[in-house]
């Protein structure tokens, strides 16, 4: 593993508040001292994930997640340690020196990095070719004819790419890039019958598709030519890009989901844009027609709700019923927006004005409704039969009991029949697990799984990380002998060995780092809590009783095992012995060292 220096992982952490960067990414509200929001690392409906500014540190009470500022990128962002410490640092404008590093880890960072800067550099030059080369003026004459102007066109980065089998290949190459970056990016096929690569996207309009921090990460490519091809072209998944887990136009409308509380989902990159440049910008994409769970997950971040606005056909229809299962059991409440027949949202704006587009959007009503309202009125028994099925199908991913309610109670009042017939036809549903499960569930995969202390030792490290005082007094004595055996000892031990400075924010971050992701997860929920003042002197006490109680079990077990040797006639100088030494262990309640200036607890 590479090894940055201490002192510059402390002066990153220190640079890079923890509520900052993690509100980066998605909304957190404050709740008194701390930050709320919802887990980005399970399934919730309440916030249980908590940002602590004082301590710079998260802890999720549903899942048991937590650490520093290193940490939440870690697991965000799927890096290792020095992969975080160098993305906040780049956040920070610090720079980082590198030492020694794996081979794996150094070709692992180095391959990302490089398949970003590829991704700019291109999204660069498709662009450069869209706004000035004369191959592209037919891509020019279908943006003029979409109603996307110039300004649109720089706004989005839009591009275009040369009818051409081997030019943004050409291209990559003559900026330095290997023929195995130019093949991990994506960007480019090869062939069956042999090694060669060939440009993916020819002759199309390019769209960079960016991550929710701006990065471009892949492209979607539409045909300009004939139609005997497809229409859309994206890049394969990469260890860049994850369709499933993105948003397209995120990094632009999230500001405008969190103040609309609701998401409009178009169907492509034509329509987001039309929308959003038309001051509708509470608008995302799905990289194809259908929600993922992990989508569905993003947006709760942001929104409370969603209008889907797919085409109004039957391919529409089936996409809105897709996205269904993800949105629900994400508790999202979902509406359906229906364009006028032959129109989608960019070509009714073109038509007829953003005000027409959001009334339409304003005015969806919800899933079930829709469905309802579509039922023929003189539908025959088998039609009613195969909706009431298909609307049981769509109530049981209901987590919320009164929409759970209201939509039974249309459905059977529209089919016309006993509810607890109906009611028969709805699957049994599996009841959401507490946090307690969830907890469990993550222990038993291995990342969260260790003794946790007793309630004596877990006070103890408490106290220990926030007076330099006590850890001065504790590593004063053989402190070893009065807690061996103690659940948490190990980690007690972490805390002495550290050079943890309460005073110094990023010490706290640096030192969260340093233990086992289970361990800093413990840490990270336990420095939530508030201790009294004042803080030295009752650390002091509470580890003078601490070692009093010890002392005193551990005498009175060596005396009765003394006596049972004078009783069986053993030899007792070994007894003697041990408690003598447990003896000699009373010396530390009086040697106490006195602080040497004043250690206030900035917490």
């Amino acid at each position: 593993m590479a090894h940055i220096p201490p002192e510059t992982i402390e002066q990153v952490a220190a640079a890079n508040d923890i509520v900052e960067v993690i509100g980066a990414y998605f909304p957190v509200k404050r709740a008194g001292s701390v930050w709320k929001a919802l887990c980005p690392f399970h399934n919730e409906k309440t916030p249980s994930f908590h940002i602590n500014p004082a301590r710079q540190s998260y802890h999720c009470f549903g899942c048991g997640a937590g650490g520093s500022v290193f940490r939440f990128v870690m697991e965000y962002e799927n890096l290792n340690f020095v992969g975080s410490v160098k993305r906040l640092a780049d956040r920070a404008g610090i720079a980082i020196i590198e030492q020694e590093m794996s081979a794996e880890d150094n070709a692992r960072v180095r391959l990302r990095k490089r398949l970003l800067e590829l991704h700019k550099e291109v999204a660069e030059w498709l662009h450069r070719n869209l706004m000035r080369t004369p191959a592209a003026v037919h891509a020019r004459h279908y943006l003029k004819g979409r109603g996307l102007t110039q300004e649109v066109a720089v706004s989005w980065q839009l591009g275009y790419a040369p009818d051409a089998w081997d030019a943004l290949t050409n291209f990559a190459r003559s900026k330095g890039y290997s023929a195995e970056e130019i093949t991990k990016s994506g960007l480019v096929s090869q062939r069956e019958e042999s090694s060669e690569v060939y440009d993916r996207f020819r002759d199309r309009l390019m769209f960079p598709i960016r991550n929710d921090i701006g990065e471009v990460i892949a492209f979607s490519g539409r045909v300009l030519g004939g139609e005997d091809t497809a229409k859309y072209v994206n890049s394969p998944e990469t260890m860049l890009f994850k369709k499933g887990n993105v948003l397209f136009g995120l990094h632009a409308s999230k500001r405008d989901l969190i103040k609309a509380k609701t998401a409009i989902v178009c169907e492509g990159q034509i329509d987001l844009i039309s929308a959003f440049e038309a001051g509708v910008r509470n608008v995302v994409a799905p990289q194809g027609t259908a929600f993922t769970e992990n989508q569905a997950a993003i947006l709760k971040r942001f929104v409370e709700g969603v209008v889907l606005c797919f085409d109004a056909d039957n391919a529409g229809d089936k996409a809105a019923e897709r996205s269904l299962p993800a949105l629900l059991d994400r508790g999202l409440f979902v509406r359906v927006a229906r364009m006028p027949v032959g129109e989608d949202p960019d070509s009714l704006i073109r038509k007829q004005g953003a005000e027409a587009f959001r009334e339409i959007t304003d005015a969806a009503p919800g899933f079930f409704d829709d469905q309802i309202a579509r039922l023929p009125g003189n539908a025959d028994v088998r039609t009613r039969r195969d909706f009431a099925r298909k609307m049981a199908e769509f109530i049981a991913l209901v987590p919320d009991a009164v929409m759970r309610e209201d939509a039974i109670s249309k459905t059977v009042s529209r089919i016309g029949v006993l509810r607890a017939d109906f009611e028969k036809m709805i699957p049994r549903k599996r009841q959401s697990r507490g946090p307690t499960m969830e907890m469990e569930d993550a222990m038993e995969e291995g990342g969260l799984h260790f003794e946790e202390p007793s309630h004596t030792l877990r006070m103890l490290c408490l106290f220990a990380l926030r007076s330099g005082r006590l850890r001065l007094a504790i590593k004063s004595c053989q402190w070893q002998r009065i807690v061996e055996g103690q659940p948490g000892a190990e980690l007690l031990e972490k805390i002495l060995a550290s050079t943890v400075d309460t005073t110094r924010p990023g010490t706290l971050s640096m030192f969260l780092s340093s233990l086992d992701e289970a361990e800093e997860a413990y840490m990270a929920h336990l420095v939530g809590e508030r201790l009294p003042d004042p803080l030295d002197e009752t650390a002091i006490h509470f580890w003078q009783d601490f070692c009093s109680n010890q002392i005193a079990l551990q005498l009175k077990r060596t005396q009765h095992s003394l006596l049972a040797a004078v009783a069986a006639g053993e030899d007792v100088q070994v007894w003697e012995k041990q408690r003598k030494e447990i003896l000699d262990l009373k010396n530390v309640l009086t040697d106490v060292p006195q602080p040497s200036e004043s250690s206030e607890d900035p917490f």
